[in-house]
């Protein structure tokens, strides 16, 4: 009787800190399931919402406050009415002729720190400037500046902001005194536009960590996404892999141990009828034909789980890293003619590139990598270079030879991916290469002795 075959483990084992991707189905499908459980990320809702609404605020006051200062000019200061009406209708049209210039650029114009559709700074320092020039005619137009508040800080950067706020606020404070129209100031008049230039800078913080957090929402609905497809894909391995061992069983208990009765049949038939014995000797013949392909056959759907080729598995690496980031730029390069591996060496190069590609995004601040999978007679090697920060092997030694792509795991102190995939390679038979330096980025060279190429049929007739 032939034993049970044992089914190939289709998984390798992983740290628990490897990407999502190197780890075995269960401890996929557990972090998944955590994901999944957890509340649907809103952050990007809220933060689309709340940039409508401030945009159409300042559109309306954009609107509202230059009309309500020409008519307070023309009745309660004298001011000629079309000079009045000029100087708002100029205001207004600057700010809307800007504002639909932005939108008319779509995501273009799109500050990628603020969420906000906003034209260039020149246009704020322009409108800015028009302001200024209108409190010397009239004082009324002073409080123009508490929508300029919002609109100069999220247009002009985190330092020119607030500096051409705090301009903005003291213009404010002090253009009824430059105009002459007063020689003294109220303590309202000095607080008004302090008070609302320093509101105006704590909502502003408010919303970029709003922003902030919305990024990380994000990034954890592309985790999600990359996890449910890697959940997926593990599934359909492991279903698979468990029907070729159902099937394997099946054929073991029922069809193989009936051919193999057969066979002892025959062989007490032939016996007790030796005048029988050459058709009983034909009945064992094709009996035991018959049980040798069907141990091949259990042997086969026992051990043979689902291939996939290298390049396959190194293009599904690189498509799962490109759906949770557009930097850096992915790039995969095959030189010389593919040859078949062994499934544990597609394992463990794969395994090795999910290690090193988690790494390049994490910590090499890179924005183009490049994997170039070579085959040469009796190897394979994968050399996976960025052009990020880098960092110097020999002083990361120490550290638990951390830093596996980019320096990141070397710099900040933890992790054991380098030494892992010298591991995980010197299981294997292989090498690994680093020629990295600050500033320089990154090269991780891994290579794979291959079982050496048969020569061609003509060569070997010669």
């Amino acid at each position: 009787m032939d034993p049970d075959p044992a089914p190939a483990s289709a998984e390798a084992r992983a740290p628990a800190d490897a990407p999502l991707e190197a780890r075995a189905p269960d401890a996929a499908l557990a972090e998944v399931r955590v994901l999944a459980t957890a509340p649907a990320p809103t952050g990007g809702d809220t933060a689309s919402a709340l940039a409508t609404t401030l945009r159409g605020a300042m559109h309306v006051a954009f609107v509202i406050l230059p009309s309500v200062g020409a008519l307070r000019a023309i009745t309660a200061e004298g001011v000629p009415a079309a000079l009045a009406i000029l100087i708002a209708v100029a205001i207004a049209a600057i700010y809307l002729l800007g504002s639909w210039r932005a939108l008319s650029r779509g995501e273009a114009g799109r500050a990628a720190d603020t969420d906000l559709l906003l034209p260039s700074r020149a246009w704020v320092l322009t409108l800015s400037g028009v302001w200024m020039a209108s409190t010397f005619v009239s004082a009324s137009f002073v409080w123009i500046a508490f929508p300029l508040f919002f609109l100069v800080l999220f247009a002009l950067g985190r330092i020119a902001g607030p500096l051409v706020l705090s301009a903005v606020a003291l213009w404010a404070v002090i253009s009824p005194v430059l105009a002459r129209e007063q020689w003294t100031l109220g303590i309202g008049e000095i607080l008004g536009p302090l008070v609302g230039a320093a509101f105006s800078l704590i909502a502003h913080a408010v919303y970029r960590r709003l922003l902030q957090e919305t990024d990380r929402n994000r990034e954890l609905v592309a985790r999600l996404r990359a996890a449910q497809s890697e959940l997926a894909d593990s599934e359909r391995r492991k279903g698979i892999a468990e029907e070729r061992q159902r099937l394997a069983q099946d054929i073991h208990d029922t069809l193989a141990q009936g051919l193999n009765s057969i066979v002892l049949l025959s062989r007490g038939a032939r016996a007790a009828h030796p005048s029988a014995a050459p058709e009983f000797s034909r009945i064992e013949d094709a009996a035991r034909e018959n049980l040798a392909d069907a141990r091949r056959l259990v042997r086969d759907l026992a051990d043979r789980a689902p291939r996939t080729t290298l390049e396959q598995a190194l293009r599904t690496v690189l498509s799962r890293a490109e759906a949770i980031g557009e930097r850096p730029r992915w790039e995969l390069r095959i030189d010389g003619t593919p040859r078949e591996l062994d499934p544990a060496q597609v394992e463990t190069l794969h395994r090795a590139a999910q290690s090193l590609v988690a790494n390049v995004q994490r910590h090499a601040e890179a924005q183009r990598c490049v994997l170039t999978l070579a085959w040469w007679p009796g190897r394979v090697s994968l050399d996976v270079v960025d052009d990020g920060r880098g960092f110097d092997p020999a002083a990361t030694g120490h550290r638990a030879e951390a830093g596996t792509e980019g320096g990141g795991e070397a710099e900040s102190g933890g992790g054991d991916g380098l030494r892992l995939l010298r591991a995980r390679m010197d299981r294997a038979g292989g090498t690994v290469a680093i020629d990295s330096a600050p500033g320089e980025g990154t090269t991780v060279g891994l290579s794979l002795p291959t079982p050496a190429v048969p020569p061609h049929p003509e060569e070997t007739a010669r």
